[in-house]
């Protein structure tokens, strides 16, 4: 099960931020059509739902999954990911805090061998650190255009030749949909280009809209103050042979890349901070109980032969596995609440359970159960005037009513 970690008071992390500005190159090469260093038309300014990584020294373009709004409105689980740079420059200190703070366990570099061997990472402790390089062997470019293009399929000829690229993001998104248990940190050389294809593929699954995958993208822009990132790289050129080539991302993303329904069910899982709070069963001592009548108003009633119920009773299976569920019993009935991994979607499910009928009757209602046999005597006041009756209920008092009824009237004609 996933724990979703508490989010870190943004205002807090931005007042400590320093961005430092640096003049490196392209992440895979210095691009001719590259914008200047001091173009900041395509610098977003940070706002609350981005969460910029500002205490590991030596880390510039750091950050989590935005806190943005995906699929049926749940939003995506920030800490579970994160996007950098390469780690060559932080320092022991800066790794402990992606281990300790962050939770780092799995770090995915998307750069190529000799990449890697040129700029090596600090290892997180703990940390499980497997190299993807998307580009193959070669990953060097004169044009951020041509690169682009490549980001898509590079060295694709089908289905039994994949190629490095579409082969490197099978293998990201499942690693991803893998972990369940800390936080991956996935990077390239400057965490914008490979790691921004990435992000744009895993922000779609997720159900992120264009313009926050956009934003996410070109913040990398603001983090290290270029201006290399622009909306033709990203959707001009990459989304646009996606769609051209491939149908469109959904398509590219199932039929050339091969994720299964499964492979987009866990990532969301993962990713996702859920608002489901449905129960996918219930059952009350091994009975199945009848899920859409539970979830009315009345409840659902279903026959159970234990004489007292209690809360340990009732198992309840949800449907997200983050979800929580609690019962409480009062009398024969019990009450169900699922309340989703967002802590304020709440579902809930009322279960009567009635005492089997006996032989020959119905069911015993659970307003019912517990009514017993009544024993009527009336005062003795001749042979005809005494009567024993066995009666229950409302029956029961009628009768009993009628009879006292009846011996006032015969003492009182015996007495004139």
């Amino acid at each position: 099960m996933i724990t979703h970690r508490t989010r870190r008071g943004i205002l807090g992390r931005l007042g400590a931020t320093t961005l430092v500005a640096a003049a490196v190159v392209c992440s895979v090469g210095l691009s001719a059509t590259s914008a200047s260093a001091d173009d900041s038309s395509n610098q977003p300014p940070l706002t609350a739902k981005d969460h910029a990584i500002t205490d590991v020294p030596g880390l510039v373009n750091g950050r989590e999954l935005g806190s943005f709004t995906g699929l049926n409105g749940q939003l995506v689980n920030s800490p579970r990911l994160l996007r950098t740079e390469s780690l060559d420059k932080i320092s022991s200190d800066g790794a402990a805090t992606l281990a300790t703070k962050y939770h780092v366990n799995l770090v995915i570099d998307l750069r190529t061998a000799t990449q890697i061997a040129a700029k090596p990472d600090v290892p997180v402790p703990g940390a499980k650190s497997v190299n993807i390089s998307m580009f193959g062997a070669d990953g060097n470019y004169p044009d951020d255009t041509v690169m682009y293009h490549d980001l898509v399929d590079k060295g694709y000829n089908g289905p039994n030749d994949r190629g490095p690229m579409i082969t490197a993001y099978a293998q990201i998104l499942r690693l991803i949909a893998q972990d369940t248990t800390g936080t991956v940190l996935i990077h390239c050389s400057h965490g914008m280009d490979r790691t921004g294809t990435v992000m744009d593929l895993l922000y779609n699954i997720l159900g992120v809209s264009e313009s926050d995958v956009l934003h996410d993208y070109l913040l990398s822009n603001t983090q290290l103050k270029v201006g290399w990132a622009t909306p033709q790289l990203l959707q001009g050129t990459f989304e646009s042979d996606v769609t051209s080539k491939y149908g469109g991302i959904d398509s590219y993303l199932r039929k050339t890349i091969g994720l299964t329904d499964q492979d987009f069910a866990a990532l969301r899982t993962n990713l996702l901070v859920s608002n489901d709070a449905s129960a996918s069963s219930i059952t009350v001592d091994g009975i199945s109980v009848p899920l859409d009548a539970a979830a009315t108003t009345a409840g659902a009633t279903i026959t159970d032969p234990q004489t007292a119920l209690a809360a340990g009773d009732v198992t309840v299976t949800t449907t997200n596995p983050n979800a929580t569920a609690s019962t409480t019993v009062s009398g024969r009935t019990a009450t169900i609440t699922v309340t989703a991994q967002d802590g304020t979607t709440v579902d809930r499910y009322v279960v009567n359970a009635a005492l089997p009928a006996p032989a020959g009757g119905t069911s015993t209602p659970v307003a019912a159960a517990a009514a017993a046999t009544t024993r009527a005597t009336l005062p003795e006041t001749g042979g005809d005037d005494t009567a024993v009756v066995l009666v229950g209920g409302i029956g029961g008092a009628l009768l009993i009513a009628g009879g006292i009824l009846l011996m006032r009237r015969r003492t009182k004609r015996t007495a004139g």
